[in-house]
């Protein structure tokens, strides 16, 4: 886990980006603003605190050679002292500008920060901060004068409230980031950062859990689903452990392996990070996930129920008397 507890603010510029689609233009600083304790304090307790996070760990990749991912390239070079600060964030600055064709994307303040005092562990280290704001906050301000107090409005920035986000480290190509208003245009992580999600137990275990979700949804014959069900929430409820690999194989028992490689390439798009086959994830967690999402049973005819936990669907008999009535029996089993 990165250590921050000693980290300092050491240079801030702040530049304003448009919407390149729109014509909006950007404005660039054409020099660093001035930090005072307090401004420092605010930054260091906000933007900083609220974006290293185990969740936010990404890494910068590229298609051919992560030289050439620009975001990467341009720190690179500044943490080798071949770009100093302010050359560095008016780079970043055009790179940002230059990806920012979506018609969603709003023009904001984009802050780069340099920070120090770091710590991953093994060694002490500097990072750049680079965080868009979008969204001004309004507050209300009490104006004191002699025994007189008014009310006035102000519009700024929350450093408690991330919008886009990136802390990038001194070593290596691991990217802290995170962006609030996805929703709107995936920019920031697709385009600007390029970077992927570096994956851990909890999002692996979950990605996974969604793989057998989707598989099963596609076996059409309900019989065959519930034996699908039962394989997974048993092979999960025996192991400590298990193995995207030994997952995969037991969903070929059921479906082809090309829509096994077809619901992992899905999930693997929507997650961020491609699954090691032989990662061990806990099985526990993802049996009590599955135990839920997979509870839901296809009996045909459009009609779907709803089995307690450890219950299962052995046979299903259904029976149409030809005057619109249908009768369906069902034969469940204790699971295990």
């Amino acid at each position: 886990m990165l250590a921050i507890g000693e980290c300092r603010v050491e240079r801030l510029v702040v530049h304003r980006v448009g919407n390149a689609a729109r014509g909006e233009g950007a404005r660039l600083s054409e020099r660093t603003s001035s930090v005072d304790e307090e401004v420092s304090s605010l930054l260091l307790g906000g933007y900083l605190k609220n974006i290293v996070s185990d969740k936010r760990q990404h890494q910068f990749f590229h298609e051919s050679d992560l030289n050439l991912n620009e975001i990467y390239h341009y720190t690179r070079q500044f943490f080798r002292g071949e770009l100093d600060f302010l050359a560095v964030s008016q780079r970043i600055a055009k790179h940002l500008y230059a990806r920012s064709q979506h018609p969603n994307i709003n023009a904001g303040d984009l802050l780069v920060i340099l920070f120090s005092g770091l710590n991953d562990g093994d060694r002490e280290l500097r990072a750049l901060g680079v965080f868009k704001s979008e969204i001004r906050d309004d507050f209300l301000t009490v104006v004191e004068s002699g025994d007189v107090f008014d009310i006035s409005h102000a519009s700024g920035i929350n450093p408690r409230l991330i919008d886009k986000g990136a802390l990038i480290l001194e070593h290596g190509p691991t990217v802290y980031a995170v962006d609030r208003l996805s929703r709107e245009a995936k920019f920031w992580l697709d385009d600007f950062l390029k970077a992927m999600r570096v994956p851990d137990k909890a999002s692996s275990s979950k990605m996974m859990a969604s793989v057998v979700e989707q598989l099963s949804e596609e076996i059409e014959d309900p019989l065959q689903q519930a034996r699908f069900k039962d394989e997974f929430l048993n092979l999960v409820s025996s192991e400590e452990d298990v193995s995207a690999r030994q997952l995969a194989s037991a969903a070929e028992k059921f479906v082809p392996r090309e829509q096994v490689d077809q619901a992992m390439g899905s999930a693997a798009e929507s997650y961020g990070f491609a699954l090691d086959e032989e990662a061990k994830l806990p099985a526990k967690g993802m049996a009590r996930q599955l135990e839920k999402t997979l509870s839901k049973y296809g009996v045909g005819h459009g009609i779907s129920v709803l089995l307690p936990t450890g219950i299962t669907l052995k046979n299903i008999q259904s029976q149409n008397d030809g005057e619109g009535e249908l009768t369906l029996t069902l034969r469940l089993n204790k699971r295990g």
